[in-house]
């Protein structure tokens, strides 16, 4: 076993990538969350020399904008018979972070686990770390842990819950057109990694009144356990899995309200997605979608209540909320009248995308993405629509609405 690092190390994931393409192993498999032409670039000549003789499965995750199509393409370019490209994503929250690196043949194996991705700073500018390990086959204790690895690789690669698609060109095109795979800015900033993620140039938008067609989302949501969740001690945290034995108990508080549910979802009426009166003269309603208070106070943590409002002797407002619909980057509001039985969320842009019966699905997001809520219209008719409206279960009094949280 050998620990690498860089970028000052001996030998970088690069170095080690380049050094087994050589080597002329007869496998290759790959699982990491990034993938960009920055990288790329350095190894496809290496790759597409390897599938010559040799068979590659590489996983790739889309997750966080983090992949390019330029890089996704320099890859599928070096497919030959018995290579592919796998795409991995799942639309629960759950991002897809692996770093994985496996040569082998029947009688020994290289592999590396560790922190970088197939992007140029992955490979050989950023600091990273990683650990190889020379696997004899002919030992019970190495095969069993070749086993182990490959058999977390058939999982991912796994085309049958939805959450893995073997890419080709109509695929590369359809995330594209999505907003899941954004293109390269070919700037100054073009060899720049996973801190420079925001470089990218955004894909169009996703949908037309609401309508995805054929750049419907494929990929499936696939629940996934949760985190153990934390009991507040005075001085100090405990988990509340830990069952060893104390001496004394000690003086606890109530346990903090936790988040438990990272998604919402609200079947739309023409009270939302309707512009009132279109006759000349006439002003088009405010763009608002009513969520029940209801569902605001079933989950308030969710929607930041009431510590993020700032209140008014009329209304409580929060204001600049960062969500992304589609491809973009979208600054909304949530506006709630004390008069009324209603919490409204106001955006212009996801009102124009959504028609009567679609599903608003919002979902809360890691904070480092730039943005605080995924946003979705879930248009009738299609695959999603009816595993999101299995979610919405709960009824609104006097309105055909639904909701619910996952």
């Amino acid at each position: 076993m050998d620990f690498l690092h860089q970028p000052a190390g001996n030998q970088r994931l690069g170095d080690f990538l380049k050094e087994n393409f050589a080597a002329k192993w007869p496998i290759f498999r790959a699982a990491v969350a990034f993938v960009k032409h920055s990288g790329t670039k350095h190894i496809v000549d290496d790759l597409k020399e390897f599938a010559k003789d040799s068979n590659f499965q590489i996983i790739a995750g889309i997750d966080h904008l983090g992949t390019s199509r330029e890089g996704l393409a320099d890859l599928l370019g070096s497919v030959e018979d018995n290579c592919e490209v796998v795409i991995f994503h799942n639309r629960a929250f759950s991002t897809f972070h692996p770093k994985l690196y496996l040569f082998r043949s029947d009688t020994a194996a290289e592999v590396l686990v560790g922190s970088g991705n197939l992007t140029e700073g992955g490979l050989f500018t950023n600091y990273e770390a990683a650990l190889r390990i020379s696997l004899d086959l002919k030992v019970d204790s190495d095969n069993t842990i070749l086993r182990e690895i490959e058999s977390r690789l058939d999982t991912w690669a796994d085309t049958s819950e939805r959450t893995a698609f073997r890419l080709d060109e109509p695929l590369l095109d359809r995330l594209c057109a999505l907003g899941m795979v954004p293109t390269e800015s070919f700037s100054a900033a073009e060899d720049a990694d996973d801190a420079q993620d925001g470089e990218v140039a955004r894909a169009g938008r996703t949908r037309e009144n609401g309508r995805e067609g054929p750049t419907e989302n494929p990929f499936a949501f696939v629940p996934v356990q949760p985190p153990p969740r934390k009991a507040k001690v005075i001085g100090r945290e405990i988990d509340e899995q830990d069952e060893s034995p104390r001496q004394s108990a000690p003086v606890t508080a109530a346990p903090e309200p936790a988040l438990a549910v990272r998604g919402f979802c609200l079947t739309l009426q023409q009270t939302d997605v309707g512009v009132g009166q279109t006759t000349t003269g006439t002003s088009r309603r405010s763009p608002e979608i009513f969520i029940p208070l209801k569902a605001r106070d079933e989950q308030p943590d969710f929607w930041g209540w009431d510590g993020r409002f700032v209140e008014t002797p009329t209304t409580y407002r929060r204001e600049g909320i960062r969500v992304r619909l589609g491809s973009e980057i979208l600054t909304v509001s949530l506006l709630g009248w004390k008069a009324k039985r209603d919490l409204r969320l106001g955006s212009e842009a996801i009102r124009s995308a959504a028609n009567v019966g679609d599903i608003l699905r919002l979902e809360l997001v890691d904070p480092s993405a730039g943005y605080e809520y995924y946003v979705e219209i879930i248009p009738q008719g299609t695959t999603q629509f009816s595993t999101f409206d299995r979610v919405c279960k709960t009824a609104v009094r006097n309105s055909k609405k639904r909701y619910g949280y996952y």
